[in-house]
């Protein structure tokens, strides 16, 4: 028998990821499992000129506590009245690489993400945060379309 004892729940804080909240939320309710919400932050790149070699880029740190208080903010408005056991983590790096090692570490039975559901040729030039999470994570991922709705069959 499947049984989900940790689903993850990766945030950007964007309406794209919140579609996923109620999804990963009925999930975790039904199985009793604990609901991992993860938000990783990526270095802000700049550039800057650079005389001997034309033009350098900065890779300036993320404001952890400014993150931390939106998974806080966001973890309030999101799971409002939840009674399930909730974990919330903030950290920095490569998503792909954050999610699927968050998920290692933690392990994590399924995880809950949304995806624009774009066709294969934008895949190809802008890439997939949920493709890839897919293709890398140790367990099922559930990717939630923005057309998916939260009463529809199944």
């Amino acid at each position: 028998m499947i049984r989900f004892r940790n689903v993850l729940l990766p945030t950007d804080f964007t309406p794209l990821s919140r579609h996923a909240v109620p999804f990963a939320r009925s999930v975790a309710e039904m199985y009793g499992a604990s609901l991992h919400l993860l938000h990783v932050m990526t270095p802000e790149v700049q550039p800057f000129p650079a005389p001997d070699i034309g033009m350098g880029v900065l890779a300036l740190p993320p404001d952890e506590g400014q993150a931390r208080k939106a998974l806080d903010d966001f973890a309030a408005e999101t799971m409002a009245g939840c009674t399930l056991s909730i974990f919330k983590e903030a950290c920095v790096g490569s998503p792909v690489s954050e999610i699927t090692r968050y998920a290692c570490r933690q392990h994590i039975d399924l995880i809950v993400i949304g995806t624009h559901a774009r066709g294969v040729v934008t895949r190809i030039f802008l890439g997939s945060v949920s493709k890839a999470v897919m293709e890398h994570a140790p367990c099922p991922v559930l990717m939630v379309p923005m057309k998916a709705s939260e009463d529809s069959p199944g």
